[in-house]
Parts: C-alpha cells; sequence; structure tokens
C-alpha cells in the first residue's frame, strides 16, 4: 500500500481535524491546516520559540553519535528560563540562544531529565520575552488538532495526535505515553507543540517511523508531554536533577532480533556494560532469568530490580555461546560529563 494511499485512509478518521492527502513537504492546505492559533496566544508563541545552539567537547562520550555542534529549538516557560529536548544539552560546555529578533543570549545547562527527556537552559541575560504558560498533555484527546512551531520557521504548522503508544529508544529511553503526531514534519529537535489556547503541551523529540500501528504505518513525529516536567520542576530547578535514587543504566543500545532476545548495537564507554566485557555483536537472551522479548520489556524489566546501584545478571549469546554476565547498573548522569552550569 503507497504512502499517499495511506494518508488519504486515514484523513477519512479525521475528518474535521486534519487532511493528509499528500507526504509532509507536498501538503495541500485543507480548511482545517488553514486554522491558526488567536492573534494574542499566536503572538506569544512567535515570540517564545527560540533556537538552541549548544557545544560539547569533541572527547565528550556523546559527540560522535549526537555531534559536537547540536542546533535545535526550546521554549521560553519562565523569565529566564527556556524548555528542550534533552540530547541537545548532553554534555555540552556552551549554549547559546537566539530569539525572533535575532539577539544572541548567553544560557547554561541547568538540567537534563534523563527520564523524560526534557532539559532546561538558563539565560544569563534577561530575555525579554513572555512565557508560554503549560497545558495539560495528558487531556488531550487522540485526533486534536495542535500546532508545532521550530527555530526559523514562519508560522506555527497543524498537526493531529492520532496515538499515545509506548515508544522505547534503542538508548534505555522509554516514554509510556508520548504524544504522537502526523503529519511528519522536519523540524522537531525541541520544537514546541502548542493547543488550541497557545499552551505548550509537549516538546520535539524524534521523527518516528510508525506514530499509529502496524496496521497503518505512517511516519510523523513524537514529542515529550510537558507534564513529565511537573512534578520534577522544583527539584531540576534546584539541583539539576530529580530528588530520589536515579533510573537504572547499564550503557547498551540495542534492537529486537527476528530470531529473538536484543541484538547490542553500541556500548557506552566506561559504561556498565563495557566494564562487564558486553560488546557489539552480542545477543541480550534475558536478565535475571526472564525472557528479554523488546525493548519496553528489557527497560521495565530493569528498573523492577531496583535504582541505580543495583546488581543484575543479563544472559549473553555470543558467536552461540551463551554465558551469564553479573553486573551493577549506574546513574547514566555519572557516567557523562557534567554539563557546563549544573
Amino acid at each position: 500500500m503507497t504512502y499517499r494511499l495511506l494518508t488519504v485512509l486515514f484523513s477519512s478518521l479525521l475528518t474535521g481535524t486534519l487532511a493528509l492527502a499528500q507526504p509532509a513537504g507536498g501538503l495541500d492546505a485543507s480548511p482545517a491546516q488553514r486554522q491558526t492559533l488567536q492573534p494574542e496566544p499566536l503572538l506569544r508563541v512567535m515570540q517564545g520559540v527560540v533556537a538552541v545552539q549548544s557545544r560539547s567537547d569533541a572527547q565528550a562520550n556523546t559527540a560522535r553519535s549526537l555531534g559536537q555542534r547540536r542546533l535545535g529549538s526550546g521554549v521560553v516557560i519562565g523569565p529566564d528560563l527556556v524548555l528542550t529536548v534533552g540530547y541537545l544539552l548532553i554534555e555540552a560546555e556552551s549554549v547559546d540562544l537566539i530569539d525572533h529578533q535575532g539577539r544572541r543570549i548567553p544560557g547554561h545547562v541547568r538540567a537534563v531529565d534523563y527520564a523524560s527527556g526534557l532539559g532546561l537552559i538558563r539565560a544569563l541575560v534577561p530575555l525579554r520575552l513572555d512565557s508560554v504558560p503549560l497545558g495539560d498533555s495528558d487531556d488531550l484527546p487522540t485526533s486534536s488538532t495542535l500546532w508545532t512551531l521550530g527555530q526559523n520557521e514562519p508560522e506555527p504548522t497543524p498537526l493531529a495526535l492520532v496515538s499515545r503508544k509506548t515508544f522505547a529508544g534503542s538508548w534505555e529511553y522509554l516514554l509510556e505515553t508520548p504524544l504522537m503526531t502526523l503529519p511528519a514534519v522536519n523540524n522537531w529537535s525541541g520544537a514546541g507543540l502548542f493547543d488550541t489556547q497557545g499552551r505548550l503541551v509537549g516538546i520535539g523529540s524524534l521523527l518516528v517511523q510508525n506514530v499509529y500501528g502496524d496496521k497503518l504505518p505512517l511516519p510523523g513525529n513524537l514529542f515529550v508531554p510537558v507534564n513529565l516536567l511537573k512534578d520534577p520542576l522544583p527539584d531540576l530547578l534546584q539541583s539539576g536533577k530529580r530528588a530520589g535514587p536515579a533510573t537504572p543504566w547499564l550503557g547498551i543500545s540495542s534492537e529486537p532480533l527476528t530470531t529473538g532476545g536484543l541484538g547490542v548495537i553500541r556500548v557506552t564507554p566506561d559504561s556498565p556494560a563495557a566494564q562487564a566485557g558486553i560488546a557489539v555483536g552480542d545477543t541480550l537472551v534475558a536478565m535475571q532469568g526472564q525472557i528479554l522479548e523488546d525493548l519496553p520489556n528489557f527497560y521495565r524489566l530493569l528498573r523492577t530490580l531496583g535504582p541505580a546501584g543495583s546488581r543484575l545478571t543479563l544472559t549473553v549469546r555470543r558467536q552461540g555461546q551463551t554465558r551469564e554476565v553479573e553486573l551493577f547498573s549506574a546513574d547514566r548522569a555519572a557516567v557523562l560529563k557534567r554539563p557546563s552550569g549544573i
């Protein structure tokens, strides 16, 4: 089934919200797509989205996978506070913000929240921009019409919220109820997602290949819900991290194999997995004797075994030989270089 046919079929499910007759980049404007925010919230959104430029040390662990220089977007949520996606800020040495007038504003990393994937930047000089209020990302019905805006975009783009299906990233990242939207847009790295009142409900994270399900595979975008920020925000602002024990982390990037188990595609240097001798090409078969079925199963099981520092056993297969590997999980932030400002 062609992409165009899939989008036409899907648009019939969203009558009155968003028409998807063509792939992103060649969309005709339907009446719903020509909708826009009311003048006051639109102005606040247009002025509240800033460009984010960060730079890490060339020797940083994430420089190879994420790049040394990173560019994305952020949204002003306080007098000197910008919310963005966390991977722009991991191991960052410097951060600059560029507002809608082209002003370059120095900042520093206030927090990287590995649990949600969000990050906070504190401006070092006054932003003089109105804050965008946070909406309720839990209260959005599927098929809602939302708007996204990233850096250097002239106006918000309408999107449809199509699912809240669980997302598991290969890098030990799990979101139980992300905001999955159509059509796919290219400006997603920290871009804001806004409701009809111009309130921020999500932060752009990824372009994903399947937002709706296997029966109707369509590429779209994953936004991190802002409600994941609300409870830990006071602690993130005060200390740069969530209160309580850190989430366990092994330093393994993996993917499901058709033959069963999870194939290791990357091991973070100096991580628990690297120290235990786990290598690219290994297959993770089980943890604590429980078969690893998929990535969500892997991450959920890991978290049930205790916080960072807990002991566990992985069953690992290499070249047809299976062995038991004992290791201790760790705090991801303790292994990576601390961003400047935290």
